[in-house]
């Protein structure tokens, strides 16, 4: 149980930590084409943002056209033109307050404007409703949402979350939480999952929830419960999947399953605004998985989600500081309608890669920090095959990659 929540706090956050492995490769090939995809990965405490060609075989890649961002929880993705990123803290583990706005010029992430959120309120990732209308999502128990304008890049006021908080809002020293956890913007409403935390890796015993809210009005118009899981949507290690049909899936994350709290994931049927009491899935109790197994950030594609599973069992050093040792992390495939799951044929990873996967043409692609070597292994979903290299090579363990 130390390991794991070392690792979340550490490892998954961005800690401050200098992998042997992650030196910059000199005479490395580097691609001319143009980027299709961003990847990051850490080293010597930064992020390096690195352009990527293409997925495809024998591609080699460096850190010469690189962005350089400070070591934290990083968040970074693409809307509409622009790719945007930030290194933000969580409950202090490093990072900064500036949300950055790039595009890609000549093979390179050239900045364009930058947003420093006002007295520093922990802003780690953003949920985009509009190309002038996105929300911050705050830590370390703020109980707020920050309303900015992703094209003028300025601030335009916030949501109060402190009255959905577990403990009573009036009461003499009131609990700040909940804190926002993971969104997605659907039909108009922002479906914000709300965590009630009392540090980041103790929760209360509380129901699942989600808040409902207007993105027009930016009112909380009600907030849902569901008591079979605890702590829906932990932000920066899990993501909302929205399928072809428009049903809206939000998943517990590490937290609960850690600790052996309810855990799962549950849906929001197409047109609903509430939970669908007829749906939910375990992942600890999925094939392959353990008591406390969790799973990370979910990449969806044709009715199955692919992720890294944790499997305390493959610890083999509960004390590695590098984080590099254990290969606790198996790519895995999980079907949402069935509940059915299964580890691939493909290397365990350490936790640095825990959250980089991608599907692309037909493959699903996720970055592994293995024996074997650094980068993008691939699994192709129609013949149950995945590589024994790697695809793509790197310089150092990734950490996220996202399609431009």
């Amino acid at each position: 149980m130390k390991h794991l929540s070392s690792l979340i706090l550490t490892a998954l956050l961005g800690g401050l930590v200098t992998l042997s492995s992650c030196q910059k490769e000199e005479n490395t090939p580097q691609q001319t084409q143009e980027a299709k995809f961003i990847y990051a990965s850490q080293v010597e405490n930064a992020f390096q943002l690195t352009p990527l060609a293409d997925l495809a075989e024998g591609v080699q890649t460096s850190f010469d056209n690189s962005q350089t961002l400070p070591s934290g929880h990083l968040f970074l993705e693409k809307y509409g033109n622009y790719i945007y990123a930030i290194s933000g803290s969580m409950y202090g583990q490093g990072g900064e307050q500036t949300l950055r706005k790039y595009q890609m010029r000549e093979g390179k992430l050239k900045e364009v404007a930058t947003l420093s959120f006002k007295g520093s309120p922990n802003v780690i990732e953003i949920i985009f409703a509009s190309d002038t209308k996105a929300y911050g999502v705050t830590c370390a128990s703020r109980g707020q949402l920050i309303i900015f304008n992703p094209s003028t890049m300025q601030e335009m006021g916030e949501i109060d979350l402190s009255p959905y908080a577990a403990t009573d809002p009036k009461a003499e020293a009131p609990d700040k939480d909940p804190d926002a956890g993971t969104g997605i913007v659907r039909d108009g409403k922002l479906f914000l999952c709300l965590n009630q935390t009392k540090s980041m890796m103790e929760l209360y015993d509380e129901p699942a929830s989600v808040a409902v809210i207007d993105v027009a009005t930016d009112k909380v118009e009600k907030v849902i419960k569901d008591a079979r899981v605890q702590s829906l949507g932990m932000v920066g290690h899990t993501t909302a999947i929205l399928d072809e049909a428009g049903n809206i899936y939000f998943y517990s994350g590490p937290r609960s399953a850690m600790f052996g709290k309810p855990e799962g994931i549950l849906r929001i049927k197409k047109g609903e605004t509430d939970f669908d009491k007829e749906y939910y899935v375990s992942v600890t109790k999925a094939d392959g998985a353990e008591p406390t197994s969790f799973g990370m950030t979910m990449t969806y594609y044709k009715g199955k989600v692919y992720f890294f599973l944790e499997k305390p069992s493959l610890v083999v050093d509960p004390n590695d500081k590098t984080f590099t040792k254990n290969k606790d992390f198996v790519p895995y495939e999980l079907d949402l309608k069935s509940g059915k799951g299964k580890i691939l044929p493909l290397p365990g990873s350490s936790g640095w890669s825990a959250n980089a996967t991608i599907a692309y043409n037909g493959k699903i692609y996720f970055g592994i920090h293995a024996k074997d070597g650094l980068g993008f292994y691939s699994y192709d979903p129609a013949t149950g095959q995945g590589s024994n290299k790697p695809v793509v090579t790197t310089p150092a363990g990734i950490y996220k990659i996202i399609k431009l």
